[in-house]
């Protein structure tokens, strides 16, 4: 990974063959291209993904059909005593599976999240909304 100044506030991250990632400061804090990736955004982006990746690495032993997965991330950022920190994390996950494999599958979701790496590298443990439901 890479990151490379582009003038201002800009930056552009690349990694090998990847497509790059223009970056800059979100609007909250000045930034004045909403096409641009914060810091901000891309934790919640890896949050999502490595909930996800996790969940099917997981599944690879239990085989349950995955028909849909869409996922949401908040986050809240607020100036305490120590500056400014995420004071939470949440993610809200609508899964879609065969209808004799929900609770496996929201169960599967659950020890996915308790494994997921970037979750457990978290200061402030992120909260989970769930739907799971036949596809």
């Amino acid at each position: 990974m890479s990151l490379a100044w582009k003038g201002g506030e800009t930056s552009e991250i690349s990694s090998g063959p990847r497509p790059s990632l223009p970056g800059g400061p979100p609007a909250q804090f000045d930034g004045v291209d909403e096409t641009r990736w914060s810091p901000e955004h891309l934790v919640l982006a890896a949050l999502a993904q490595c909930l996800m990746l996790t969940w099917i690495s997981l599944n690879k032993r239990s085989q349950i059909p995955l028909k849909a997965w869409e996922s949401k991330g908040e986050s809240v950022l607020e100036k305490t005593k120590e500056g400014l920190v995420f004071t939470s994390f949440k993610l809200s996950v609508a899964l879609k599976t065969d209808a004799g494999r929900i609770d496996e599958a929201r169960r599967l979701l659950e020890t996915a999240k308790k494994y997921c790496i970037i979750a457990n590298s978290l200061k402030t443990p992120p909260t989970l909304e769930a739907v799971v439901e036949a596809a």
